[in-house]
Order: C-alpha cells, then sequence, then structure tokens
C-alpha cells in the first residue's frame, strides 16, 4: 500500500513538472512571437510612411572633350617693313634720269636716280691725269736716285706728290660715284618726290623703299605677364582688312627694359609676307602662344555653375547626379578648360540643373549637336585678355 503511494507520488511530480515546461514554452513563444511581430508591424509602419521613389529627372548632357589647346595672350600691335628707307641723295645736284617706277619691286644694286655728273667726271679726269703724271715723275725720280742723280730728299717729295695726286683721285672718284643712286637692298618702292630736271640737295627724301618679304609686328605685353615671354614664341595675327585670315610668326626679340608709363614690355616678331597680302603701318591683333597642352579637358559654358569662390559642374555618376568642384582655364569660344576636377571620360550636366540636386535620379539626354560642331570648328587656342 506504501509502494503504490510513492509510485503516485512520483507520476504527480513528473505531471506538474512537465506541465511547467510546456508553461515556459508557451511563455517563450508568446514574447518571440509578440517581438517578430511588432517588428513586422514597425516594418509595415515604415512603409507605409516612407516617401515614394522620386523619378528620374531629364537632363541634357555631354561627355567631355579632350583637345589640344594653346594658352595665348592677346595684344594690339602694328606692322612694320622688315627693312625700311627713305633714299636720298649725298651730294647735290640736277636729276638726270630717274629709272624706277613708282610701286615697282626692285633688287638690290639696281639703278634708282642718276644726277648730273659732267663737273665731277671732268673734276675726275683733271685729277686721274694729275694722278698719273705724278706717278711717272716719281717712277722717274726713283732711278735718277738709283743713279745717285738726285737726294733723297727729291725723291721723297716726288713719291708725295703721286700719294697727294692719288687721293685726290680717288676723292674725285668717289664724288662722281654719288651721282648714280642705287637700291641698298631688294624690296618694294613707293612714291617718288622728285623729277627729272629739280636741282636736289643732301638728304632730300627721293623715294621711300620697303622689303616686304617679312613684316615686324611690334607689341606690348603688361608687366605681369613679362615672364611668360620668351624669344621663338609663335606668334599670331589677323587685321581688318583680311578678316579671320591668320598670318604666322615667331617672336625673335625683346626690349630688355619695362616703359616706366605704361608698365609694360615691348616685344617684336616676325611675319611671313611672302604673298605681299600685309601693309607696313596697319593694326594687327596679336596672339602670342605662351603655353601648349596637347589633351586639355573642354566643356560647354553652359555646364557651368557660378559660385561665389569655387565653379562648380553637375556629373552624372550611376545614373544620378553627382557635384563636383572644378578649377577653370582659358577659354575657346562657348567651351571652358577646365584645369582640375574633371578627366576624361566624365559626362557633365548641360541643361536642366534647376530640376535636379546632388543625389537626384537623372535620365541623360543628349545635347545639342551644334555645341559639337562649333567645338570642332574651333581652333585650339585659349586666350588671357592682356587688357
Amino acid at each position: 500500500m506504501m509502494r503504490t503511494t510513492g509510485n503516485q507520488s512520483k507520476l504527480a511530480f513528473g505531471r506538474i513538472l512537465k506541465s511547467k515546461f510546456v508553461a515556459l514554452g508557451l511563455l517563450a513563444f508568446l514574447a518571440v512571437g509578440g517581438v517578430y511581430s511588432s517588428q513586422l508591424m514597425a516594418s509595415d509602419a515604415e512603409k507605409a510612411t516612407a516617401p515614394p521613389a522620386r523619378p528620374a529627372m531629364p537632363v541634357e548632357t555631354t561627355e567631355v572633350k579632350i583637345s589640344a589647346s594653346n594658352h595665348e595672350l592677346l595684344a594690339v600691335g602694328s606692322l612694320h617693313s622688315n627693312e625700311s628707307v627713305v633714299i636720298m641723295p649725298e651730294i647735290a645736284g640736277l636729276v638726270a634720269k630717274i629709272a624706277f617706277k613708282e610701286g615697282a619691286a626692285i633688287q638690290k644694286g639696281q639703278l634708282l636716280i642718276k644726277l648730273d655728273g659732267s663737273v665731277l667726271q671732268a673734276q675726275f679726269d683733271r685729277a686721274e691725269a694729275s694722278r698719273a703724271l705724278s706717278e711717272k715723275n716719281y717712277q722717274r725720280a726713283e732711278a735718277l736716285f738709283n743713279d745717285n742723280a738726285i737726294s733723297e730728299l727729291e725723291r721723297d717729295e716726288s713719291f708725295s706728290r703721286w700719294q697727294l695726286d692719288e687721293a685726290t683721285s680717288r676723292l674725285a672718284k668717289a664724288q662722281l660715284d654719288k651721282v648714280t643712286i642705287t637700291a641698298p637692298f631688294a624690296g618694294t618702292l613707293g612714291l617718288r618726290n622728285v623729277s627729272v630736271g629739280d636741282y636736289v640737295q643732301p638728304g632730300r627724301a627721293l623715294v621711300n623703299l620697303e622689303d616686304l618679304s617679312q613684316l615686324k609686328i611690334d607689341f606690348s605685353v603688361p608687366e605681369k605677364f613679362s615672364s611668360l615671354v620668351q624669344v621663338g614664341q609663335d606668334v599670331a595675327i589677323t587685321t581688318d582688312g583680311h578678316g579671320e585670315k591668320r598670318f604666322v610668326g615667331q617672336v625673335y626679340a625683346i626690349n630688355p627694359l619695362v616703359d616706366a608709363k605704361s608698365r609694360s614690355l615691348m616685344v617684336r616678331g616676325k611675319i611671313e609676307n611672302s604673298d605681299g597680302l600685309l601693309r607696313p603701318g596697319q593694326f594687327a591683333q596679336v596672339k602670342l602662344v605662351t603655353s601648349s597642352k596637347a589633351a586639355a579637358v573642354f566643356i560647354p559654358e553652359q555646364a557651368l555653375i557660378p559660385q561665389p569662390v569655387t565653379p562648380m559642374v553637375f556629373t552624372v555618376v550611376d545614373g544620378k547626379a553627382a557635384i563636383v568642384p572644378v578649377q577653370t582655364g582659358q577659354r575657346r569660344k562657348g567651351w571652358v578648360e577646365i584645369v582640375s576636377g574633371l578627366v576624361a571620360g566624365d559626362v557633365v550636366i548641360t541643361g536642366g540643373h534647376q530640376k535636379i540636386g546632388p543625389g537626384s535620379p537623372v535620365h541623360a539626354m543628349p545635347s545639342d549637336p551644334s555645341l559639337f560642331s562649333a567645338f570642332e570648328s574651333n581652333d585650339p587656342s585659349v586666350t588671357n585678355n592682356n587688357g
């Protein structure tokens, strides 16, 4: 009887223990379920309150362009002949002959004007005759001296007279040669200021002669840019008379002195003019190439977003707009050189900036094709106005 009661007690204790485990499991299940349920409810709440995805905004874009660029200084200069001279007589005389046509091209040494030389010719003939006689007298005196017939003093006096007459003859010949006026170099003649029969004095302007095969271009560069200028740099000019036609040359001389009034440096270049289109005295717009870059980055001007300190550019990265600070260089008609901030392959937004911000989804559309044709038609020069 007592054994049965003990077994019953063990069974009752097991049922109580099992009931506790079941209760604990139920509580754990309810706790986990409650947490999971709370997470589901929170997730549903977040979904219910999250803003809808923004639509991609259409924007105009273009890839940056890579091109050679020349950095240039702008100036205004004046053209001068390679060589220029005003033909003048060295002696007074009557104009006997004019041997050129106004405006004609001539060669070095070509006869231009001849003065009447009859008087000078007579003076030369007399001097030459006296010289010849003195020379023969000296030869006789030398022979007599060798025969001890005359003294050394008499021989020396005869030699001196010969030398004096020799000099007089050379002077007369030099004067006679001055009646013939020839071209000192090849070039083009201007308009004459003399006629046959005029009596001219030394120094009178007869006609100007210009060497136009090359022209000198003189222009000034502000003192702050003087360190950028070097002999041998390329220079190109345009003139009002020839539209957009460019004439090219090189810097060959730089004045070592800075002008005290204008604070500028005078520079001189040479421009080829074999076709004779340029004229001395013309004003010219000058572009001086100070540096060259084989692969510079360019973007359209409308891609820039002006800022007080550093300009910005919107680029497209993974379908979203990204704002990028850039450093600009010099400009080329409608395009801007980017010194830093962009590299080859970057895509910039050229239109639609007002509708987007950093991180905005965008739908890239090509820019106006005329942008590219304008870029291709540009020369590789970017300019710095030194005014």
